[in-house]
């Protein structure tokens, strides 16, 4: 059985320059490819649409993706963010990160489900003769709510933190790997399978600080800031004799498409009225339109698109 930690935290501030540190962030919103990587899917995971962008549900019982790279390969320290959605109804022990080069050279993080009224985070280290759990059921987390999970290394210290709290930090002897795979909702052995949803997975080579750690906020704001746009394409663009604007409504809608000069100036009204919602398409002529650059500016409501027409 793996043995928990708790230590009193030391706390030295410096300042760091992460610019040329190498960063691995992956998306986990599809099943074909993950960073580039060949992915080997086991059971049915589903990629689903969510506040934050798509993201990858597992069921717990058969769900998982074996990508074929280890990211952490030549770390001499190093910063692991998840971040994710734990369900309730999932098995006590569930593997939902797991980085291994060898049997006695892998990475964990992991969660505990306690009786399906909370969760505590489980982090560990194999690395040689060395190992280290990071494990206290005192501290507990709400279950089916976004999280973001972080374990940092450096020094011969891991250090544990939810949502950007430190938890826990214990001693490790780590040693550098340089190959290896990756598997995501499930241990790699296949045991352990993770109940809810991922989104995505960040390696930094070096123990960041939690100012500097990823946030679900930040993707939140890019998904509003997503829903405030339509989605609009103007082809063939530059313009010689006609072109066609597709653009796509959520919700039917009053709508006003308008032509403007490069200096900002009203010149003609394509269409004002009401759509149903739905992809549509209108025909531009560039008949009386002299070769310049113009900006076709389509409102909806709040919603708004800026494209560029370049008329030759």
């Amino acid at each position: 059985m793996k043995k928990s930690i708790s230590l009193i935290l030391i706390v030295v501030i410096s300042t760091i320059s992460y610019a040329q540190v190498k960063t691995v962030h992956w998306r986990i919103d599809n099943l074909t490819q993950i960073g580039g990587n060949a992915v080997t899917v086991s059971g049915n995971p589903k990629v689903i649409q969510t506040d934050l962008g798509n993201a990858i549900e597992f069921d717990g019982i058969k769900d998982g993706l074996l990508v074929n790279n280890n990211p952490m390969n030549e770390a001499t320290e190093f910063t692991i963010e998840i971040i994710l959605k734990p369900y309730s109804g999932g098995a006590v022990e569930q593997r939902y990160l797991h980085f291994q080069q060898d049997e006695n050279n892998r990475i964990l993080a992991e969660l505990r489900n306690n009786n399906n009224l909370n969760w505590s985070l489980d982090t560990f280290i194999k690395s040689g003769a060395s190992n280290q759990t990071l494990l206290d059921y005192s501290l507990v987390h709400s279950l089916n709510n976004w999280v973001h999970v972080a374990l940092t290394y450096k020094n011969g210290v891991m250090t544990n933190y939810v949502n950007g709290v430190q938890e826990l930090i214990g001693s490790v002897a780590y040693q550098v790997v340089n190959s290896g795979q990756t598997s995501i909702g499930v241990r790699m052995n296949q045991v352990a399978w993770f109940k809810g949803a991922i989104h995505s997975v960040k390696i930094t080579h070096a123990a960041l600080n939690p100012a500097n750690f990823i946030k679900t906020t930040d993707y939140l704001a890019i998904q509003n800031f997503k829903k405030q746009q339509l989605s609009t394409q103007i082809s063939p663009n530059p313009v010689t004799a006609s072109a066609i604007l597709k653009y796509q409504l959520d919700e039917s809608s009053n709508i006003s498409i308008k032509l403007f000069t490069s200096e900002g100036k009203e010149i003609a009204t394509f269409f004002d009225g009401y759509k149903n919602a739905g992809t549509h398409e209108l025909e531009i002529n560039r008949a009386n339109l002299d070769a310049n650059i113009y900006f076709v500016v389509i409102s909806s409501g709040k919603l708004k698109s800026t494209q560029k027409l370049i008329i030759k």
